[in-house]
């Protein structure tokens, strides 16, 4: 299916294009981030005189390529472009021994250093070095983590995702709110050196693969993730001090993929799950509740070898995945009965009591005129003369009962179901070598992925009816050319391309007699609006986001070129990278119709728990409120621009000075066409308006005459975009020192800019959209006594009945959306980049055992980040009502009986949104209207009193932009890495770190990325309160990686010369282990009914809150974690005292082990037959969920359920066969 406004070039097109940016642009141009590796030295003879014109010759082993350098007058050589890969040198001078080294092994983006002594030529000519190429770093600032091919394919990785590795490296935690899982945002939802999750940058073969997060931008997510057995190595760099490095959080996460040698090599394997290995989740073994079925197989072939020896290399990967998830949905459904209006057998819980009653339902259309409430319906039964035939159909739609459910009938549908997840993906790989001076490397990468489930209730609590299908195509070609021994020139080009519809499988609308705009709303989307129904029933067809569309692609070019001058080795470069990104999520694309208790309950305006039934609605075609969502897709271009020089300059044999200037800007999105819309806060409308309508109450707040202030501009050819920010100047500066041989000290520091949090956005403007609102009633159910027609405005069957709104577009000029909230993206003002500051110091240090270790002090402060915030509060919104006048409506009251304010009890919580005279009725109404806007609140004569107290009156609540750029963080940490090669039969690597975090905000633009959704201020004009312990704030975090074989088996340690029968039962065992252990992070309290108008209400602290049972405890008992009685309401209209997070409240943490237990077997030479056995979760340790933070709830600080991405014990097992 191809979406409209795609914006996938054919491949032809591509390889045009492909082609056209190495034929037509000079590579000395461009300048880009490299994965390759670099060898530098000095060559001296025997009295340490350096030698010139000296040849060192480096041969990568697999594929017997050679590349020559010489030594310059100060006898230093440098050896570039080098793959990560195994490498032999050898050194030649006249008159001196030749001098090999072989083994030396080279990792990603690897700067290493090698000094060689050449003695006269005597009776030897040739000398050979065994020792091992240093594990010392002594030429880079940076810290990081390399991750060698040995832990890709030894560790045990759930899924077989190796990005579970980046854990390994110190300063990178789990995300608040998100769990270990690498879920969503897909590769980079982890916290790395204090910086917001989903920033850092992954690379792979040098070649840009993460791209904006396609809804809201600000943020990084990669869609092609390359199977394990394809990558050869990895390195997380999360203090990349180099200029080739930025636009990004300061985190690189650099990947080489496997090349073809000259011997041909390959694998096969085979990965199964089951749901036997598995252990049951913590709170399902309490309920007594089996464990669900599992099933996953991964199996796939990899093959790599010359396409012609020592020239052509090429590696190709498959692999496949199926997986099946069962979907255990249990619902409440009408009965038999009820779908034919009889609700006389109906019951309820009180749940004042907790005894069972009869569900009482009550004629909306009848009214006694003496109480004012509604008429019971004889014997609790809907005449069939006032069932609503849509209605009718709607139950009809729910399965009927299947169980006898619960005492009072809830639960009464149970079902299972399946769903299931296909993959398929293969890498294409090939390495060219067009001569002694030229190499080229091209890569295709594949996936696609699909995922299914049977709609069933399709309710979003089940996920069943969901169905997503996505395509990824990613590819990169680089051409290196070395100039002249001292210049190389690298040329790189990249494209990710991205397709993901979204579909359901959903009945149309007009089948069960909707009218037909419904399914025409959105064009190419006709499905049945969403059914919501109060618990405990059970709502249909209600599944968020199901109608997603996402086209994205990402262009990247760049180039390099290399300069070594002495003891300088100079980099210059250029990238660009461009982002179209085409995004439709409508908003319940063809509507939705909520039903509530209160419409069939005794009370108009009450409620009492065991009354009204929302069945009884749907049968009446009378609901409480609906609305659709009309929202086009967006079509957004947005790009990114850097400059950069890099001068690794080699001070003495001793001392690297890395010296770096970075200029980088980005370039705002525009929509293609242009459908999209700025805020001008303090732009003049032209319009005066006496907000009082000459009410002596209202003048008394002071509303009077008032110059109105806040338009909307469109785009124009001169500016179709907000403001970019020029003045990214990126210096960069650091040290390495070999103190002693066997010591280093490095330190550096850096500036850096975060993504753009305007790369793109998920929705066109506000005045190209529209959510039309469904009015049930306009009147508020106030019938003639039996005239329906008294009281009900919109039916089922004609929802709108003046009509579905149009959106605005510009016909209102500056005056977009008076009478609505508008929500528009953008605002004037320029998108500044996030300023990142980040300084180290450290040690690093080679002990015996081949074990290096390195302490480091690490830190960062950032600057102008975006202000956090999913819904309500957030600092996108300049219409709030002012802290200090809101204060004064302090007092509990009410709205006189009409409605309107009653000013005798003027300050008053009530009284806020009691009505006052609409000032802007003329606007809406009569012959000189400016607007014909029907649906538009301000059509009425009167308006709450809280709209003419914000800022922007003529905006129903909200008036957005960009949100506030003004956030900021702290962070330092003490970390400590660890690396031990392979010596007596052990190796591991990793890290701990003891770090602190604070911030004003700990979610970026979308909130809903860090599973901070409510990451809101309490006060937007007070937002120097919310500085606190940072949400990601994680003290003490430790992650360790350790492959032990057994010493016993053919050609070890016990039994060298074991015969093969024997070696295949005790020989060629492997135990292999992850160790994750994390402190918990930060909890946030909320209110569960806050009573603040325009801000996220937080309780008053009365004591400490920190002692209370431990999370195990909790989650046995119902005891809460802390002490609830510390809390209080801060009264309405009132800021509570809490702090945003609290440092001494906080989440269960992390205590988890992994192993693998491997056995190997050796066929024959060059062969290995390998048996996996994984365990994830080891010791069952359940990880629980943060408790109820809600003040107010019954289950305040109690643990009810297990951390997102937390699973129990889950089993794995394996064969893999290589060559």
């Amino acid at each position: 299916m191809r979406v409209a406004g795609s914006v996938f070039p054919s491949l032809r097109s591509q390889l045009v294009l492909l082609l056209g940016v190495f034929l037509l642009l000079p590579p000395a141009l461009f300048g880009q981030a490299s994965y390759q590796a670099q060898i530098r030295g000095t060559v001296m003879d025997a009295m340490g005189a350096v030698l010139t014109n000296a040849t060192v010759t480096i041969t990568e082993v697999g594929t017997n390529l050679s590349q020559t350098a010489k030594t310059d007058r100060t006898g230093n050589y440098i050896l570039r472009a080098l793959r990560p890969s195994t490498y032999g040198l050898k050194v030649e001078a006249p008159g001196f021994q030749t001098v090999e080294q072989k083994g030396v092994v080279l990792a990603v983006d690897q700067e290493t250093s090698l000094n060689f002594t050449l003695r006269p030529a005597g009776t030897s000519t040739e000398v050979l070095v065994t020792e091992a190429a240093p594990l010392l770093d002594t030429q880079s600032s940076s810290l990081g983590t390399d991750v060698t091919n040995e832990y890709v394919k030894q560790i045990p990785l759930l899924n077989r995702n190796f990005f579970g590795l980046v854990f390994l490296n110190a300063g990178v935690s789990e995300t608040a709110g998100s769990g270990t899982a690498d879920n969503y945002p897909s590769g980079t939802n982890f916290v790395s050196n204090g910086q917001r999750n989903a920033t850092a940058e992954v690379r792979m073969d040098g070649a840009l693969i993460s791209a904006p997060e396609e809804g809201e931008g600000g943020n990084s997510n990669i869609f092609y993730e390359p199977s394990v057995e394809a990558v050869q190595e990895f390195k997380v760099q999360n203090n990349a001090f180099s200029s080739e490095f930025g636009s990004n959080g300061g985190t690189v996460v650099n990947m080489a993929l496997k090349s073809g040698t000259n011997a041909f090599h390959g694998s096969g394997w085979w990965f199964g799950q089951r749901d036997a290995l598995d252990a049951n989740d913590f709170f399902s073994n309490q309920a007594g509740l089996p464990k669900p079925d599992h099933s996953r197989n991964q199996y796939g072939i990899s093959l790599g070898g010359p396409v012609r020896k020592n020239r052509t290399f090429f590696f190709v990967d498959i692999e496949r995945v199926l997986e099946t998830n069962p979907i255990h949905i249990v619902g409440t459904v009408p009965t038999a009965d009820e779908r034919k209006g009889d609700f006389s057998k109906s019951l309820i819980t009180d749940p004042d009591t907790g005894n069972v009653v009869p569900n009482l339902i009550f004629n909306p259309f009848s009214i006694d005129q003496t109480t004012g409430d509604r008429d019971p319906f004889p014997s609790n039964k809907i005449p069939q003369n006032m069932w609503d035939l849509v209605g009718q159909k709607l139950l009809n739609l729910y399965p009927l009962p299947n169980q006898p459910g619960n005492p009072d009938g809830t639960n009464n549908f149970r079902a299972n179901t399946n769903l299931a997840n296909k993959s398929l993906q293969f890498d294409i790989k090939l390495d060219h070598e067009i001569s002694s001076t030229t190499h080229l490397a091209a890569r295709y990468s594949h996936a696609h992925s699909s995922q299914n489930a049977p709609t069933v209730l399709a309710d979003g609590d089940f996920n069943d009816g969901i169905n997503y299908v996505t395509g990824v195509n990613n590819g990169g070609l680089q051409f290196d050319w070395t100039l002249r021994p001292t210049l190389l020139a690298t040329g790189r080009f990249s494209v990710d391309l991205v397709h993901a519809p979204g579909f359901t499988t959903y009945p149309t609308a007009a089948s069960v007699g909707f009218p037909p705009l419904l399914d025409n709303a959105n064009p190419g989307i006709s499905r049945i609006p969403a059914i919501q129904v109060d618990s405990p029933w059970t709502s249909i067809y209600d599944q968020c986001c199901v109608d997603t569309k996402l086209d994205h692609t990402l262009y990247s070019y760049s180039s390099a070129l290399s300069w070594a001058k002495g003891k300088h080795n100079i980099k210059f470069g250029f990238e660009q990278r461009q982002f179209f990104n085409n995004f439709q999520e409508p908003n319940y694309a063809s509507g939705y119709f909520h039903f509530a208790q209160t419409v069939t309950e005794q009370t108009i305006g009450g409620f009492d728990a065991t009354q009204g039934n929302p069945f009884a609605d749907i049968l009446l075609g009378i609901g409480d409120y609906g609305g659709i969502g009309v929202d086009p897709m967006a079509l957004n271009k947005s790009k990114d621009t850097s400059f950069y020089v890099q001068d690794d300059f080699r001070v003495t044999p001793k001392l690297t000075v890395n010296l770096g200037l970075r200029y980088e800007w980005s370039t705002p999105y525009t929509e293609r066409f242009n459908h999209i819309e700025f805020s001008d806060f303090t732009g003049d409308s032209g319009i005066v308006l006496d907000l009082s309508s000459g009410d002596p109450g209202l003048q008394a707040l002071g509303l009077g005459p008032t110059s109105l202030k806040g338009v909307t501009r469109f785009p124009t050819s001169s500016q179709r975009n907000v403001p970019v920010d020029r003045n990214n100047w990126a210096p960069r500066l650091g040290f390495a020192y070999q103190l002693t041989p066997d010591t280093v000290v490095r330190g550096g520091f850096g500036i850096y800019y975060g993504m753009n949090v305007a790369t793109n956005y998920q929705y066109v403007g506000t005045a190209f959209r529209k959510d039309g609102n469904v009015y049930f009633t306009k009147n508020n159910f106030n019938c003639t006594n039996g005239n329906k027609a008294s009281c009900q405005y919109a039916t089922l069957a004609n929802p709108f009945p003046a009509g579905l709104p149009e959106p605005q577009g510009t016909k209102y000029g500056p005056l977009a959306e008076w009478g609505f909230a508008n929500q528009n993206d953008l605002g004037t003002s320029e998108a500044r980049n996030a300023e990142i500051y980040q300084w180290s110091l450290g040690v690093q240090r080679l002990l015996p055992g081949q074990l290096v270790v390195s302490v480091d002090y690490s830190a960062n402060r950032s600057t102008h980040l975006p202000w956090g915030g999913a819904s309500g509060s957030t600092t996108r919104n300049r219409d709030y009502i002012p802290s200090a006048l809101r204060r004064q409506f302090s007092q509990q009251g009410d709205c006189n009986p009409d409605g309107t304010v009653n000013f005798s009890q003027l300050y008053s919580y009530n009284n806020l949104h009691c009505l006052v005279t609409n000032p802007f009725y003329s606007m809406f109404q009569g012959p000189n209207a400016v607007f014909n806007e029907p649906d538009s609140l301000y059509n009425d004569a009167q308006i709450p009193l809280i709209n003419l107290l914000r800022p922007y009156p003529q905006f129903d609540g909200f008036f957005e932009g960009l949100p506030l750029l003004t956030a900021s963080s702290f962070y330092n940490a003490l970390q400590v890495r660890f690396q031990k090669r392979t010596s007596h039969y052990i190796s591991f690597e990793g890290g701990y770190t003891l770090s602190k975090a604070t911030d004003n905000s700990s979610s970026g633009r979308n909130a809903w990325v860090y599973g901070l959704a409510f990451d809101n201020p309490q006060e937007l004009d007070n937002l120097k309160a919310e500085h606190s312990i940072s949400a990601n704030d994680a003290t003490h975090r430790l992650a360790m990686a350790i492959i032990a074989d057994s010493p016993v088996g053919r050609g070890r340690w016990i039994g060298r010369d074991m015969n093969r029968i024997l070696d295949g039962i005790v020989g060629g065992w492997t135990i292999s282990t992850i160790l994750s252990f994390q402190s918990g992070q930060p909890l946030d309290l909320g209110m569960s009914e806050p009573t603040l108008d325009d801000g996220n209400q937080r309780p008053n602290v009365v004591c400490n809150p920190s002692s209370g049972v431990s999370a195990h405890r909790s989650a046995l008992t119902g005891q809460s974690t802390f002490n609830t009685s510390c809390f209080a309401d801060p009264g309405l209209e009132q800021a509570g005292n809490a702090p945003r997070y609290f440092s001494n409240l906080r989440s269960n943490g992390i205590h988890n082990v992994d192993l693998a237990i491997s056995k190997e077997f050796v066929p024959r030479e060059g062969m290995r037959l390998e048996l996996r056995g994984e365990f994830f979760n080891l010791f069952n340790t359940p990880r629980f969920a943060p408790p109820d933070t809600l003040y107010g709830d019954s289950t305040f600080g109690q643990i009810s359920s297990i951390a997102a991405g937390s699973t129990p014990r889950h089993g794995q097992v394996g064969v893999r066969f290589e060559f």
